[in-house]
């Protein structure tokens, strides 16, 4: 069987349809029960209208073989109602978790969320904090800023202002631009944990300008 760097390859051809062999042997190596050309073949075929269901039924017999990404995609696709799914947020977080199981932190970021709102389980604001500070361990420099406002607010967890300070600060190495503007902030009035520093303030508002131009151009 293929390694996963050539499945992948004939993923990209089969998604852009640039060679027709490609699909053919995805189908062939997914029936054979490959998690990650099951997973590819689901991507091929969730850019097609008509073949949604067969997405659907790749991705879960992917996301069923271990394939984090492929349970992610399904969560979603529960969560926003996509792929002729029904939203169904209790779907959501049965896949997110699959996902979140092998450190996907965007699942974990996920599934912080649902359980802030109650979304799909029990609203609880400890275990939101909980899959926050996962997700954070996992390098999510969103969830590190969202978790540094939970521990300023004490929402879900004890109010500290050092750990705050500390995630706000590990965001804002990560480009997160609200971290990096909040931290600016902090440095230009300074306060109980934060010396005023005009300059650097400077310096890291022009920072999240310019990392919000670029996810800007990225996106057109």
């Amino acid at each position: 069987m293929p390694g996963s760097a050539q499945l992948e390859s004939l993923g990209v051809l089969a998604k852009q349809g640039r060679q027709t062999h490609a699909l053919e042997e995805l189908q062939t190596w997914a029936r054979q029960g490959s998690a990650v050309a099951q997973r590819e073949l689901a991507l091929a075929y969730a850019d097609q209208a008509a073949h949604a269901k067969d997405a659907v039924f790749w991705f879960t017999k992917a996301a069923q073989g271990g394939d984090k990404e492929a349970a992610y995609v399904l969560a979603g696709a529960y969560y926003n109602g996509k792929l002729e799914l029904d939203k169904n947020p209790e779907f959501a977080v049965q896949w997110y978790k699959k996902a979140a199981a092998q450190d996907d932190e965007r699942a974990q970021l996920m599934l912080s969320r649902m359980a802030k709102y109650g979304e799909g389980m029990q609203k609880d604001l400890a275990q939101s904090v909980s899959w926050l500070q996962q997700a954070s361990a996992n390098g999510n420099a969103q969830a590190m800023f969202l978790l540094s406002n939970a521990y300023e607010a004490g929402d879900g967890v004890q109010r500290d202002l050092t750990m705050a300070r500390s995630w706000l600060e590990k965001s804002a190495q990560g480009d997160f631009p609200p971290a990096l503007q909040s931290l600016a902030l902090a440095m230009d009035t300074g306060g109980s944990t934060t010396e005023s520093n005009p300059e650097r303030s400077y310096h890291l508002l022009k920072e999240a300008t310019e990392e919000r131009r670029m996810h800007w151009d990225k996106a057109q």
